[in-house]
């Protein structure tokens, strides 16, 4: 989850919402549908941060070199780059 995002997300949908409500009482025809618009995009911000993987985390399946931090899709060819740069 991406957080700050997803603070952002939360804080357009307020926005909007409340734009909407303040101007369509007030006689205004185009600015709610603005309104409605931000609200709409602060609901696909805070959705799409709130399915986000966190940075950094670790793919299942990879190997990483102790020495460099180079990462490699199996045990096989960690253990040739070992060899090659590392002379292990």
């Amino acid at each position: 989850m991406n957080r700050p995002g997803l603070i952002v997300g939360i804080i357009l949908l307020v926005i909007g919402v409340a734009v909407y409500a303040y101007f369509s009482t007030t006689g205004h025809h185009t600015i709610p549908l603005g309104g409605i618009g931000l609200a709409v995009l602060g609901a696909l911000v805070a959705a799409g941060s709130a399915m986000m993987k966190p940075a950094g985390g670790k793919v299942a399946g990879q190997f990483k070199c102790e020495k460099c931090g180079m990462t490699f899709g199996s045990q096989a060819a960690l253990d040739q780059h070992s060899k090659d740069k590392h002379g292990m």
